[in-house]
């Protein structure tokens, strides 16, 4: 029976739907893999056609002011390979022993790099040159065909390595971590800015992973290079404060280190920021540069503890530290050990500022009218405070005494009474407004925030506070509101980046800011006449750091740490200088100094004083004498060889210098300095007549605790010359020698200059 017309529309109907709906799923099937999934299927598809290999960007160049680059990024090799490669054309354990030895690395740790699932991996980041050539002779095939078989899956991809090349500043310019971010300082801060953006390689390869022997197409996208930073630091002035702060880490024996920091006043750039001990910025993760003052520190503790216990019964003695062994230590030692390296404590650290505080304390009271220059106190040694005696560093008192005598001899109870005079609430307002209740957004991530009262304060944490103690503030924080007092009476916006630039010129400008008005032109000029007698007056506390010519003015501190019982101290001086027309602030903080004389004015004043004329001469900043002064006369030997022994005398006189004659010729033949050398007037030369032979030695006298004329006379007798280095007033009573430029027993030819420092005690 023939279908009738009706059902066969049926049935073609039902056939038309049933391919409309077939197509219609097979349209939307498409379409989700083209437009849905289309981006990830593409790149799949691509991953598996393409090996693709990152080509580093060079991050940007970190400058000082001047355009000394600091840190720099250079080219450098970094090992990878293709596993797959690997598995198919190579050898793995010829290729893990023949790289492990020129790689500095374990073979079986090389081995699981190489046979992972994977079709890129890297073996060996930033690889030296040294390394990248040994590793080529291993490709080459004409020096061992199996080996370069084997390597046929290992290839070189083009990176970058960091360098800083005068190794100054590591707490300011921090360092770059295995992935080329940064990790502390400047290369933190502004890694967004530095680091720039990668490129990529891609290249044709097999389903199965392997590289084309003959590739078709490689496809580059170029990377980027980073942004430069130019900072504020100079860095000449940055060495001479290392210099220094080394220098004391040792003499002064600081268990936690020093800080110091460089400021103009005037637009609150900073000039040098260092901490020491420091680390090897190029080599930042080797804690032995910092480790050898623990070590130091430690065998000092053992020798006192064993010096205490002497007496004691031989049961009762402590048992001693085992010595702990370099080659074994415990990553919580390493992990503890670069914290404390790598930590800024000019920013990252707060303490007591003691009696560098006092210039807050003064200015505020002469910007209040609660005292004038001539106002008078009277210290007895002590000042009643509700229930309290507290004392002055002076326990014999000052006696009857000015506001500015009060002032240059750091006096405890003057600035109590000016304290107390200022109340709790105008005392707060001039502590937040020198800036002191907020970190300074200086330019660098770990800034500490200061720690001070919250709440109205008392009459007895007015007082000790009006001395600087009862609160504690970072060195970047009091070096800004000392640079307020001095510049005019404003407080600056305190910058380490001056600028950030690309190959098209500058992208962002830090300009000099202005936060506020803090006091006024006249109380600033006030503060600093009394700062600069506080140094030039031989009988003030800040004597030490006087330097002839440079009018430096400043306060010396010394501050107590901890529990009061343990007597640790930070020895402090913060100068400025010139006094009348700053153009630099310094501060120096020595954190636990492990000498007899721990106080500021002693052994941070001459620190600073040295900083500063080393700055100022290097700035061109001219000397200006007081009527007072006189500058040293400095004369340059002149040549009198193959002159006859009368004429030479005669030349030598005249130019202002002493003769000693050796030899019983006529001609002169050789002499001690030698031509050109700059030496004191009325030192001695040494003229020779006859050959002089090199046994003509002396040897140096140990001049420590010597007056400046003993010191002179005692070189004279040997025959050496004396010149008086180094900051403090070594002219007058009391003056002892500290130091001198060669070590005692050290033999030197006659006539040679021997430096002498000198000091006088104070007890600020």
């Amino acid at each position: 029976m023939k279908p009738s017309l009706n059902e066969i529309k049926r049935k073609s109907w039902i056939l038309a739907v049933s391919a409309l709906i077939a197509l219609s799923a097979l349209v939307l099937r498409v379409g989700y893999w083209q437009i849905i999934r289309g981006e990830e299927l593409s790149g799949k598809a691509k991953a598996q056609q393409q090996g693709s290999s990152i080509i580093t960007a060079s991050r940007g160049t970190i400058y000082d002011r001047n355009g000394k680059v600091l840190a720099e990024s250079a080219s450098a090799n970094t090992l990878i390979c293709n596993p797959e490669d690997i598995k198919d054309d190579g050898d793995a354990d010829v290729i893990a022993q023949k790289l492990a030895p020129i790689l500095d690395m374990d073979s079986t740790k090389i081995k699981q790099l190489i046979t992972k699932e994977t079709r890129y991996q890297v073996i060996k980041k930033r690889m030296s040159k040294e390394q990248t050539d040994k590793v080529r002779e291993l490709m080459n095939s004409e020096n061992d065909a199996k080996t370069a078989k084997a390597m046929s899956g290992v290839y070189f991809e083009e990176d970058s390595k960091r360098y800083y090349p005068f190794n100054v500043a590591p707490h300011v310019l921090g360092f770059t971590g295995y992935d080329n971010n940064g990790i502390q300082g400047i290369e933190l801060t502004f890694d967004n800015e530095l680091m720039g953006r990668n490129g990529s390689v891609d290249i044709n390869q097999n389903a199965d992973g392997t590289t084309l022997q003959e590739q078709q197409a490689e496809y580059v996208n170029g990377a980027l290079k980073g942004y430069d930073v130019v900072l504020t630091i100079d860095e000449t002035l940055q060495h001479f404060l290392e210099k220094h702060l080394e220098e004391a880490v040792a003499e002064d024996k600081l268990k936690e280190g020093a800080a110091g920091i460089i400021m103009n006043p005037k637009t609150g750039e900073i000039l040098a920021m260092a901490t020491k001990p420091d680390f090897d910025v190029n080599d930042p993760y080797n804690i032995e540069q910092f480790r050898k003052y623990a070590v130091m520190f430690e065998s000092m503790q053992t020798t006192a503890d064993a010096d205490e216990d002497e007496d004691e019964d031989e049961e009762k003695k402590p048992t001693p530290k085992p010595t702990m062994d370099p080659n074994n230590l415990s990553d919580e030692y390493i992990a503890s050990m670069r914290n404390k390296m790598w930590r800024n404590k000019a920013i990252s650290d707060t303490y007591e500022p003691g009696s560098t505080f006092k210039i807050i304390t003064a200015a505020a009271a002469l910007e209040e009218h609660v005292v004038d220059l001539n106002s008078s106190f009277y210290c007895p040694g002590f000042k009643i405070v509700a229930d309290r005696n507290i004392k002055c560093a002076n326990t014999d008192g000052h006696g009857p005494e000015t506001f500015v005598e009060g002032v240059k001899n750091s006096c405890n109870p003057v600035f109590m009474e000016l304290g107390l005079r200022l109340g709790s609430d105008k005392f707060m307002e001039y502590f937040r407004a020198f800036g002191l209740t907020e970190t300074t957004g200086m330019g660098l991530v770990g800034e500490a925030s200061s720690i001070y009262y919250h709440k109205t304060m008392g009459d007895v944490d007015i007082a000790t506070s009006s001395f600087g103690q009862g609160f504690q503030i970072t060195p970047v924080q009091l070096a800004t509101a000392v640079s307020a007092v001095v510049n005019g009476g404003v407080r600056m916006q305190p910058r380490i980046v001056k600028e950030i630039r690309n190959s098209n010129g500058v992208v962002k400008s830090y300009e000099t800011q202005q936060v506020q008005r803090v006091i006024s032109e006249e109380t600033s000029q006030t503060m600093r006449d009394i700062l600069e007698s506080v140094v030039a007056d031989p009988t003030a506390t800040g004597k030490n750091a006087y330097v002839k010519g440079c009018r430096i003015g400043g306060k010396t501190g010394t501050s107590e740490k901890g529990n009061r019982l343990e007597e640790k101290r930070i020895a402090s001086f913060v100068g400025f200088a010139p006094a009348n027309d700053p153009e630099l602030v310094c501060l120096v903080m020595l954190d636990e100094p492990q000498v007899d004389n721990k106080y500021g004015g002693t052994i941070a004043a001459p620190l600073v004083g040295e900083i500063i004329e080393d700055s100022m001469n290097y700035l061109g900043i001219e000397k200006q004498y007081s009527s007072m002064e006189k500058p040293d006369e400095k004369i340059e030997i002149p040549d009198v060889r193959q002159l006859e022994e009368d004429e030479a005398r005669e030349v030598l006189s005249n130019a202002g210098l002493n003769v000693n004659a050796v030899g019983d010729g006529t001609i002169i033949v050789d002499q001690l300095p030698k031509p050109g050398i700059m030496i004191s007037k009325g030192s001695t030369v040494v003229i020779y007549s006859e050959e002089r032979s090199d046994s003509d030695m002396v040897t140096v006298p140990n001049l420590e605790g010597c007056s400046v004329d003993d010191a002179e006379y005692t070189l004279a007798i040997s025959g050496l010359n004396f010149e008086v280095i180094g900051a403090g007033h070594s002219e007058v009573k009391g003056s002892y020698a500290v130091r001198q430029s060669v070590a005692a027993g050290e033999k030197v030819a006659p006539a040679t200059v021997i430096g002498v420092e000198f000091r006088q005690l104070t007890t600020d």
